[in-house]
């Protein structure tokens, strides 16, 4: 799935675009910091635009700090942008997720995006688990989603992110329309992984068997942890055991980096398997027991 191209989006442009064109669109922003206060993380910043915020920060396991991110418009549609900017203090551990999933709604017409940009910079002797729900891409949705991702000395990331287009529930495939992914993840100005994916609806990343194979859901999960391939066996093994074969996984290490990839007909199963992971690995990433925010319980 990885296409070796520059990670900035394609602009898209129209012989008829007008430059009166009336917009519709939430302009959103939310900035956050987080630093270490007296052994356990605080949000010493919390800084939002729009219709996006944070509610209060939780502590189900003591001093690591679970917050979750609200959209209360519940998706994106025509012009909408929203940009995250997260900035994890030395010493500070913090896991963000969400509620629900994001929605991409479809749009009027093929010139403006709908634009989700996150900045995650986790500084040296902290931790970041960025494990949010899936993101819905609904039929002739045009959208950009984009994560960069900047680690700084020893800091640790587990990440993951969920792509289902359509919304098969409904029987309603994607056959129209993009989505242009990319995610960017950088150590000490160095790059680690660059990835960047055009679906175009119908088109053939999505439907040839070097790409999506006509499945409607793919992930990406990260962990900055070094494994042994006993282990990447053992884990691929009981997602196979567990999931079966119309859900396919792919565990590979790169560098120190554990990536694991996941395509199927089910952003459920994707979570469900990514979840399952965490929880195994999160003892290697941090030296601590996987604790899952409250909220996915709901």
């Amino acid at each position: 799935m990885r296409i070796p191209s520059p990670t900035s989006p394609i602009a898209i442009t129209h012989s008829n675009y007008k430059a009166n064109t009336k917009r519709r669109e939430w302009q959103a922003s939310l900035s956050l910091r987080f630093a270490d206060r007296r052994n356990a993380t605080r949000l010493v910043h919390n800084e939002h635009k729009g219709p996006l915020r944070v509610l209060k920060p939780f502590y189900p396991e003591g001093e690591v700090c679970h917050t979750y991110l609200i959209h209360p418009p519940g998706g994106l549609v025509l012009g909408d942008e929203l940009n995250i900017q997260v900035e994890c203090q030395a010493g500070s551990h913090t896991l963000i997720t969400t509620p629900s999933a994001g929605k991409v709604y479809n749009t009027d017409n093929a010139i403006e995006q709908q634009k989700q940009h996150i900045t995650l910079t986790v500084d040296g002797s902290s931790t970041l688990e960025w494990l949010p729900q899936e993101t819905l891409i609904f039929n002739g949705a045009n959208t950009v989603l984009q994560t960069d991702i900047q680690l700084e000395g020893d800091a640790k990331l587990a990440f993951w992110d969920i792509v289902c287009l359509g919304r098969p529930a409904n029987q309603l495939p994607f056959d129209n329309g993009q989505c242009l992914q990319a995610i960017s993840v950088n150590r000490n100005q160095q790059p680690m992984l660059i990835e960047r994916n055009m679906i175009q609806g119908g088109g053939a990343l999505q439907n040839q068997r070097w790409g999506l194979n006509q499945k409607n859901s793919f992930g990406t999960c990260l962990f900055t942890v070094n494994s042994e391939r006993t282990e990447r066996e053992a884990w691929q093994q009981t997602l196979d055991d567990q999931f079966g074969p119309e859900h396919e996984w792919g565990i590979t290490q790169k560098g120190e980096l554990l990536i694991i990839r996941y395509i199927g007909n089910s952003a459920s199963i994707c979570r469900q398997g990514f979840q399952q992971l965490w929880e195994s690995i999160r003892p290697l990433l941090c030296q601590k027991p996987a604790v899952a925010p409250r909220i996915w319980a709901t």
